[in-house]
């Protein structure tokens, strides 16, 4: 680290909002240079890496008509392991790390990439005894729920390969929905676990905010990334999320979840055996602004005959209301967009997570995204670019005001989940569009997925049935911390879903 000159001091001051008058210049020069004096030391001393445990292989994928895969793998399980998840194949999207395996973030930027650690999930589902098996196509930087901007072609939807699977974690869909992998992950900041399941006709979760460690996952937007769970039916969503659920020193969110009094952890897959709780037990609350405008008719239609069918069986329905639903666009927005501007102006620094990061990432993300910015797509580049003004126009203010409009739509969701065992709401607004149309800013993608990542609750999306051939899903909304009950819930309403 050399010495900062007088003009990088300047450029440096006006770019904080520090006056720095041409008496002080001098002074302060001498002053800076005294601290930074000896920070190189840092690079001298040894840190842990305990590099990948066990043989593993990749290469590039095969048979691929859906551009599902990033690359196939074997990633077997560890010398020790539980055997809960013996036999069972797993998928990751590519922003989960595994040790001697590219990960490339659906980017050019990070090509030929290759962590030198396994994410906590990957650790946990080789402690049970899964082998990790492909890593799996997304949008660039989880940053779109379109399935179409990622590096490569897009990813396309196996019921009809002309229309988009949905992102960001498309891939990781689609490898479910054709039985390439067993179990899936995926992240979801957004509802990039739930929009390519309701597409893809899958079971999709995204549990409560700080349940699944984060360590070794690519930040998006740190206070709203959720790793979520995809497979064909609830019982193996249940049992992967047994497997990887549970505090990490590695992660203060984490840490963080578990002091909370309304923390549990556990118990998932008992929760859903025999099909979960009698459905005479069921009480149900339909969250009425999941329908109405913005929802196409035939979807709005499938999800109320569903809920009927439900009533005549002998579940408990009932019609409850958020007053504040409309703002989750504006609140997730501006939570993400600054957090996105924030984490890329800073190199992936880890200054939330407590400075636990693969140094290696971290180092290459700096070097490669100042040196290859122009390679990311124009969607990606919007993104950065919206947050960064509103970072640089409002000064923080209108993200610390987002967080708090965040507490206020949890406490209004809280309200409404009061007496029921969950809420219920379409998935997604339509079906998949076509490819062509994909990129459409007027299809709102997250207008029924966003608002559990606004206020961190679990969520799940099942499958509904078709409308013209395409899936459509039926999701299902919990309160925190209560998957056990969510998912109870989803394995009771799973058979009586079209």
């Amino acid at each position: 680290m050399g010495p900062l000159s007088a003009d990088e001091l300047e450029a440096l001051a006006d770019e904080l909002g520090v006056a720095v008058t041409d008496a002080e210049t001098d002074e302060l020069v001498d002053a800076v240079n005294g601290f930074l004096d000896g920070l190189d030391a840092v690079d001298e001393v040894a840190v842990a890496d305990d590099g990948p445990g066990g043989e593993r292989t990749w290469r590039e994928p095969t048979d691929d008509p859906y551009n599902a895969v990033s690359y196939e793998c074997r990633v077997e399980p560890a010398p020790d392991n539980a055997g809960a998840l013996a036999g069972v194949e797993v998928g990751l999207k590519d922003i989960i790390a595994v040790a001697g395996v590219p990960m490339e973030c659906g980017s050019e930027v990070m090509a030929g990439y290759v962590p030198r650690t396994d994410a906590t999930v990957v650790q946990r589902f080789r402690e049970a005894g899964a082998t990790v098996t492909a890593k799996l196509n997304l949008d660039e930087f989880a940053g779109s729920g379109r399935g179409t901007t990622g590096r490569g072609p897009p990813v396309r939807n196996p019921h009809d390969p002309e229309r988009t699977a949905g992102g960001s974690s498309g891939g990781s869909a689609v490898a479910v929905a054709t039985d390439r992998v067993d179990v899936s992950l995926g992240t979801d900041t957004g509802g990039s676990v739930r929009i390519p399941a309701g597409f893809c006709g899958v079971v999709g979760l995204k549990p409560t905010y700080g349940l699944v460690p984060l360590s070794g996952v690519v930040e998006n937007t740190y206070t709203q990334d959720h790793v979520g769970v995809f497979a064909d039916a609830t019982a193996p969503v249940a049992a992967a999320l047994d497997a990887i659920a549970g505090t990490d020193p590695d992660d203060p969110a984490s840490l963080a979840a578990a002091g909370r009094d309304d923390y549990e952890c556990g118990g998932y897959a008992s929760a859903v055996e025999d099909g979960g709780p009698d459905l005479d037990d069921l009480e149900i609350g339909v969250l009425a602004e999941g329908f109405g405008e913005g929802v196409a008719d035939p979807v709005a239609e499938s999800t109320r005959a569903a809920l009927d069918r439900l009533a005549d069986a002998g579940a408990a329905v009932r019609e409850v209301s958020v007053d504040g639903f409309e703002y989750g666009p504006a609140v997730k927005n501006l939570l993400s967009l600054t957090e996105l501007a924030v984490h890329w102006r800073d190199g992936a620094a880890p200054y939330r997570r407590g400075g636990v990061v693969d140094d290696g990432y971290q180092a290459a993300f700096a070097d490669r995204t100042r040196a290859s910015s122009g390679d990311l797509d124009t969607f990606y580049k919007a993104k950065l670019l919206a947050g960064a003004h509103v970072v640089e126009t409002h000064g923080g203010r209108r993200y610390t005001r987002a967080q708090a409009v965040r507490e206020v739509l949890r406490e209004e969701f809280d309200a409404a989940l009061d007496g029921v065992d969950a809420l219920a709401l379409p998935t997604m607004p339509d079906v998949a569009p076509r490819i062509e149309a994909a990129d459409d800013p007027g299809f709102d993608y997250a207008r029924n997925t966003r608002a559990a990542n606004v206020t961190r609750l679990p969520a799940v999306s099942l499958p509904n049935g078709t409308v013209d051939g395409l899936p459509v899903g039926f999701q299902l909304m919990g309160e925190a911390f209560g998957e056990r009950r969510l998912l109870g819930a989803a394995a009771t309403v799973e058979p009586h879903l079209g």
